[in-house]
Protein backbone atom coordinates (compact mmCIF):
# COMPACT_ATOMS: atom_id res chain seq x y z
CA UNK A 1 0.00 0.00 0.00
CA UNK A 2 1.17 3.50 -0.84
CA UNK A 3 0.06 6.92 0.43
CA UNK A 4 -0.35 9.31 -2.49
CA UNK A 5 -0.53 13.05 -1.77
CA UNK A 6 -2.04 15.26 -4.46
CA UNK A 7 -1.65 18.35 -2.30
CA UNK A 8 -0.80 18.58 1.39
CA UNK A 9 -3.01 20.91 3.42
CA UNK A 10 -1.43 23.40 5.79
CA UNK A 11 -3.35 22.88 9.03
CA UNK A 12 -2.58 23.34 12.71
CA UNK A 13 -3.11 20.13 14.70
CA UNK A 14 -6.32 19.09 12.91
CA UNK A 15 -8.71 16.37 14.06
CA UNK A 16 -9.26 13.29 11.91
CA UNK A 17 -12.48 11.32 11.54
CA UNK A 18 -12.21 7.82 10.06
CA UNK A 19 -15.05 5.75 8.62
CA UNK A 20 -15.21 2.50 6.65
CA UNK A 21 -18.12 0.05 6.19
CA UNK A 22 -18.76 -2.02 9.31
CA UNK A 23 -21.51 -3.08 11.72
CA UNK A 24 -24.72 -1.16 11.15
CA UNK A 25 -22.81 1.01 8.61
CA UNK A 26 -22.37 3.48 11.48
CA UNK A 27 -18.73 4.46 10.80
CA UNK A 28 -19.20 4.87 7.06
CA UNK A 29 -22.47 6.76 7.44
CA UNK A 30 -20.92 9.16 9.94
CA UNK A 31 -17.96 10.19 7.80
CA UNK A 32 -20.12 10.36 4.65
CA UNK A 33 -22.52 12.73 6.44
CA UNK A 34 -19.66 15.07 7.35
CA UNK A 35 -18.31 14.95 3.78
CA UNK A 36 -21.74 15.85 2.39
CA UNK A 37 -22.03 18.73 4.87
CA UNK A 38 -18.55 20.23 4.65
CA UNK A 39 -17.84 19.65 0.93
CA UNK A 40 -14.14 19.05 1.77
CA UNK A 41 -11.31 18.80 -0.73
CA UNK A 42 -9.73 15.44 -1.51
CA UNK A 43 -5.97 15.68 -1.02
CA UNK A 44 -4.61 12.13 -0.73
CA UNK A 45 -5.47 8.47 -1.11
CA UNK A 46 -4.04 5.04 -0.35
CA UNK A 47 -3.16 3.07 -3.44
CA UNK A 48 -3.55 -0.70 -3.17
CA UNK A 49 -1.98 -2.67 -6.05
CA UNK A 50 -4.05 -5.44 -7.63
CA UNK A 51 -7.26 -4.34 -5.92
CA UNK A 52 -9.22 -4.19 -9.19
CA UNK A 53 -10.98 -7.32 -10.57
CA UNK A 54 -9.00 -10.16 -12.15
CA UNK A 55 -10.69 -9.49 -15.48
CA UNK A 56 -9.72 -8.15 -18.87
CA UNK A 57 -12.22 -6.74 -21.38
CA UNK A 58 -12.07 -6.87 -25.17
CA UNK A 59 -13.97 -4.88 -27.78
CA UNK A 60 -13.81 -5.94 -31.46
CA UNK A 61 -10.76 -8.02 -30.75
CA UNK A 62 -8.83 -5.31 -28.87
CA UNK A 63 -8.13 -4.91 -25.18
CA UNK A 64 -10.23 -2.23 -23.46
CA UNK A 65 -7.97 -0.63 -20.81
CA UNK A 66 -9.33 -0.63 -17.26
CA UNK A 67 -8.78 2.13 -14.73
CA UNK A 68 -6.76 0.18 -12.18
CA UNK A 69 -5.28 3.21 -10.48
CA UNK A 70 -8.40 4.45 -8.68
CA UNK A 71 -8.34 4.02 -4.91
CA UNK A 72 -11.38 3.39 -2.67
CA UNK A 73 -9.51 4.96 0.27
CA UNK A 74 -9.50 8.77 0.23
CA UNK A 75 -8.51 11.64 2.53
CA UNK A 76 -10.35 14.97 2.52
CA UNK A 77 -9.83 18.16 4.47
CA UNK A 78 -11.81 21.19 5.60
CA UNK A 79 -9.50 24.00 6.63
CA UNK A 80 -12.43 26.01 8.02
CA UNK A 81 -13.37 23.22 10.46
CA UNK A 82 -9.76 22.09 10.97
CA UNK A 83 -10.65 18.47 10.25
CA UNK A 84 -9.42 15.67 8.02
CA UNK A 85 -11.91 13.02 6.91
CA UNK A 86 -10.91 9.54 5.81
CA UNK A 87 -13.51 7.56 3.87
CA UNK A 88 -13.07 3.95 2.76
CA UNK A 89 -15.45 1.98 0.56
CA UNK A 90 -14.42 -1.43 1.88
CA UNK A 91 -12.50 -3.46 4.42
CA UNK A 92 -10.38 -6.42 3.39
CA UNK A 93 -11.34 -8.95 6.05
CA UNK A 94 -7.69 -9.98 6.02
CA UNK A 95 -5.65 -9.56 9.22
CA UNK A 96 -2.54 -8.49 7.33
CA UNK A 97 -4.20 -6.03 4.95
CA UNK A 98 -6.55 -4.52 7.54
CA UNK A 99 -3.61 -3.87 9.87
CA UNK A 100 -1.57 -2.40 7.03
CA UNK A 101 -4.45 -0.12 6.02
CA UNK A 102 -4.93 1.08 9.61
CA UNK A 103 -1.20 1.78 9.85
CA UNK A 104 -1.25 3.79 6.61
CA UNK A 105 -4.20 5.86 7.82
CA UNK A 106 -2.38 6.78 11.03
CA UNK A 107 0.87 7.36 9.14
CA UNK A 108 -0.97 9.90 6.99
CA UNK A 109 -2.40 11.47 10.15
CA UNK A 110 1.11 11.95 11.54
CA UNK A 111 2.35 13.45 8.28
CA UNK A 112 -0.51 15.98 8.53
CA UNK A 113 0.20 16.79 12.22
CA UNK A 114 -3.15 15.39 13.35
CA UNK A 115 -3.75 15.81 17.07
CA UNK A 116 -6.48 13.21 17.62
CA UNK A 117 -8.26 10.53 15.59
CA UNK A 118 -11.97 9.78 16.02
CA UNK A 119 -13.99 6.83 14.88
CA UNK A 120 -17.70 6.17 15.39
CA UNK A 121 -18.42 2.44 15.54
CA UNK A 122 -21.40 0.19 16.23
CA UNK A 123 -21.37 -2.15 19.22
CA UNK A 124 -23.71 -5.14 19.04
CA UNK A 125 -26.37 -5.65 21.71
CA UNK A 126 -28.95 -8.44 21.81
CA UNK A 127 -32.07 -6.47 22.69
CA UNK A 128 -33.86 -3.71 20.79
CA UNK A 129 -33.53 -0.30 22.47
CA UNK A 130 -35.65 2.83 22.02
CA UNK A 131 -32.66 5.15 22.24
CA UNK A 132 -29.24 3.63 21.46
CA UNK A 133 -26.58 4.65 23.97
CA UNK A 134 -23.20 5.91 22.80
CA UNK A 135 -20.19 4.85 24.85
CA UNK A 136 -16.59 5.97 24.58
CA UNK A 137 -13.13 4.43 24.70
CA UNK A 138 -9.77 6.15 24.21
CA UNK A 139 -6.04 5.69 23.86
CA UNK A 140 -5.07 7.37 27.14
CA UNK A 141 -6.44 9.08 30.23
CA UNK A 142 -6.45 12.57 28.71
CA UNK A 143 -9.00 11.86 25.92
CA UNK A 144 -10.90 9.61 28.32
CA UNK A 145 -11.24 12.51 30.77
CA UNK A 146 -12.41 14.69 27.88
CA UNK A 147 -15.17 12.18 27.11
CA UNK A 148 -16.24 12.21 30.75
CA UNK A 149 -16.30 16.02 30.77
CA UNK A 150 -18.65 15.87 27.76
CA UNK A 151 -20.97 13.42 29.58
CA UNK A 152 -20.04 10.46 27.39
CA UNK A 153 -20.41 7.21 29.30
CA UNK A 154 -17.19 5.20 29.34
CA UNK A 155 -17.27 1.57 28.20
CA UNK A 156 -15.58 0.21 31.31
CA UNK A 157 -16.02 -3.52 30.64
CA UNK A 158 -13.59 -5.79 28.82
CA UNK A 159 -14.33 -5.70 25.10
CA UNK A 160 -12.89 -6.19 21.64
CA UNK A 161 -13.40 -4.13 18.49
CA UNK A 162 -12.79 -5.77 15.14
CA UNK A 163 -11.89 -4.22 11.80
CA UNK A 164 -10.05 -1.15 10.60
CA UNK A 165 -12.41 1.29 12.35
CA UNK A 166 -11.13 -0.06 15.65
CA UNK A 167 -7.56 -0.80 14.61
CA UNK A 168 -6.84 2.86 13.79
CA UNK A 169 -7.30 3.72 17.46
CA UNK A 170 -4.70 1.16 18.52
CA UNK A 171 -2.30 2.33 15.80
CA UNK A 172 -2.86 5.91 16.92
CA UNK A 173 -1.67 4.91 20.38
CA UNK A 174 1.29 2.98 18.96
CA UNK A 175 2.36 5.96 16.86
CA UNK A 176 1.98 8.59 19.57
CA UNK A 177 -1.41 10.10 18.68
CA UNK A 178 -4.55 10.46 20.75
CA UNK A 179 -7.60 8.47 19.72
CA UNK A 180 -11.27 8.22 20.62
CA UNK A 181 -13.81 5.63 19.49
CA UNK A 182 -17.52 6.25 20.02
CA UNK A 183 -19.58 3.07 20.26
CA UNK A 184 -23.24 3.33 19.25
CA UNK A 185 -25.48 0.44 20.28
CA UNK A 186 -27.01 -1.59 17.45
CA UNK A 187 -29.39 -4.55 17.40
CA UNK A 188 -28.97 -4.91 13.63
CA UNK A 189 -25.26 -5.39 12.88
CA UNK A 190 -25.76 -6.94 9.44
CA UNK A 191 -27.74 -4.08 7.90
CA UNK A 192 -27.96 -0.29 7.95
CA UNK A 193 -29.06 0.66 11.47
CA UNK A 194 -30.28 4.20 10.97
CA UNK A 195 -30.98 4.70 14.68
CA UNK A 196 -27.42 3.78 15.66
CA UNK A 197 -26.13 6.00 12.86
CA UNK A 198 -28.20 8.90 14.16
CA UNK A 199 -27.02 8.41 17.74
CA UNK A 200 -23.36 8.16 16.76
CA UNK A 201 -23.50 11.06 14.31
CA UNK A 202 -25.18 13.34 16.84
CA UNK A 203 -22.56 12.62 19.51
CA UNK A 204 -19.67 13.02 17.04
CA UNK A 205 -21.10 16.38 15.93
CA UNK A 206 -21.19 17.55 19.56
CA UNK A 207 -17.64 16.44 20.36
CA UNK A 208 -16.16 17.89 17.17
CA UNK A 209 -18.06 21.14 17.58
CA UNK A 210 -19.36 20.93 14.01
CA UNK A 211 -23.05 21.67 13.65
CA UNK A 212 -24.71 19.27 11.25
CA UNK A 213 -28.30 19.08 10.02
CA UNK A 214 -29.65 15.89 11.57
CA UNK A 215 -33.30 16.41 10.61
CA UNK A 216 -33.18 14.03 7.64
CA UNK A 217 -31.56 11.13 9.46
CA UNK A 218 -33.73 11.79 12.54
CA UNK A 219 -36.83 11.47 10.36
CA UNK A 220 -35.54 8.20 8.92
CA UNK A 221 -34.79 6.92 12.43
CA UNK A 222 -38.36 7.66 13.55
CA UNK A 223 -39.73 5.99 10.42
CA UNK A 224 -37.62 2.90 11.11
CA UNK A 225 -38.73 2.88 14.75
CA UNK A 226 -42.42 3.07 13.84
CA UNK A 227 -42.06 0.31 11.26
CA UNK A 228 -40.21 -2.00 13.63
CA UNK A 229 -42.73 -1.47 16.43
CA UNK A 230 -45.55 -2.26 14.00
CA UNK A 231 -43.72 -5.43 12.98
CA UNK A 232 -43.27 -6.50 16.60
CA UNK A 233 -46.96 -5.84 17.31
CA UNK A 234 -48.02 -7.96 14.32
CA UNK A 235 -45.75 -10.80 15.46
CA UNK A 236 -47.17 -10.64 18.98
CA UNK A 237 -50.78 -10.63 17.71
CA UNK A 238 -50.07 -13.60 15.44
CA UNK A 239 -48.49 -15.49 18.33
CA UNK A 240 -51.52 -14.76 20.54
CA UNK A 241 -53.90 -15.99 17.84
CA UNK A 242 -51.91 -19.20 17.41
CA UNK A 243 -51.96 -19.80 21.17
CA UNK A 244 -55.76 -19.25 21.26
CA UNK A 245 -56.32 -21.70 18.41
CA UNK A 246 -54.10 -24.24 20.08
CA UNK A 247 -56.12 -23.93 23.32
CA UNK A 248 -59.42 -24.40 21.43
CA UNK A 249 -58.11 -27.49 19.64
Amino acid sequence: MEIRFYNKPEMEMPRMLVGLPGMGMVAKNTVTSFIELLKPEMFADIYVPHLSPSLVFFEKGLVVPMERDVSPFKFYYSKEQNIILFAGDMQFGSITKDNELAEKIVETAKLCDVDIIYTVIATHIQQFVEEPNVFGVATSQEPLDYLKSESVEIADTSMQIGGVNGLVIEYAQRMGLKGIALLAETSFPETLDIKACYAGLRKASELLGIEIDLSGIEKEARKFDDGFKKYLKEIQEKKSQEEDLSYIG
